[in-house]
């Protein structure tokens, strides 16, 4: 059962060692999804599983504190999971368990997405619109995107009204702000430098003159 190990140290909440944890198994649960060629669908179905503990908390409370012995939250895990997930997602669930680290399961899965993003050629992108935009404009934007990146983006969209029309695009440290808000406000500027440049001028005149 246990496929993928990790060294025996105590996880704490979300601090280095938890971190470091983290990376481990998801270098382990990474290498062994490549080799089976499911990368894809092992990442999906923890992020599934990251969403049920994250919106039903008290399932994982009952399996990490409510349950008195790992040999019964075994059997619970294999009840709810054994058929319904890749038997990687299954063991790695085992393993936690085995070694009292259920908890780190959400550090866990966003190293997981992470690290997949280089393996399976992807990078987050995050959009920003003054409003929805349609289906077409998305495919569009994805498909100019992953021209210009060379990776399939994963986009993230969020509506800002202020920004009044435009996008305003992250990728990693980078931004490309097209907004009518980022135009207008350079305007501003640029009539502000403008107006300051005269007055200038117009001092240097008077004290030439002078």
């Amino acid at each position: 059962m246990s496929t993928i190990e990790a060294p025996a140290q105590p996880a704490t909440v979300f601090d280095e060692g938890q971190m470091q944890l983290s990376r481990v198994y998801s270098q382990a649960i990474l290498s062994a999804a490549q080799k089976s060629d499911v990368v894809a669908q092992v990442v999906s179905e923890l992020e599934g599983i990251a969403t049920l503990f994250q919106t039903q908390r008290h399932l994982l409370t009952g399996l990490t504190i409510g349950v008195k012995n790992t040999a019964e939250t075994d059997a619970l895990i294999l009840k709810a999971f054994q058929g319904n997930v890749h038997e990687l997602v299954l063991n790695l669930l085992r393993v936690l368990n085995e070694k009292g680290r259920l908890n780190l399961i959400h550090a866990l899965v966003h190293r997981v997405v992470r690290d997949s993003d280089r393996v399976l050629g992807r990078c987050r992108v995050k959009v920003q619109a003054a409003q929805a935009l349609t289906e077409a404009q998305i495919e569009t934007l994805s498909r100019q995107l992953q021209d210009r990146l060379g990776l399939v983006p994963v986009i993230e969209f969020s509506v800002v009204p202020s920004l009044i029309g435009g996008l305003v695009i992250r990728v990693g440290d980078l931004q490309f702000d097209s907004s009518i808000r980022s135009r207008l406000e350079q305007l501003r500027k640029n009539l502000l430098e403008g107006k300051i440049h005269e007055i200038q001028s117009r001092r240097d005149q008077l004290h030439t003159s002078a």
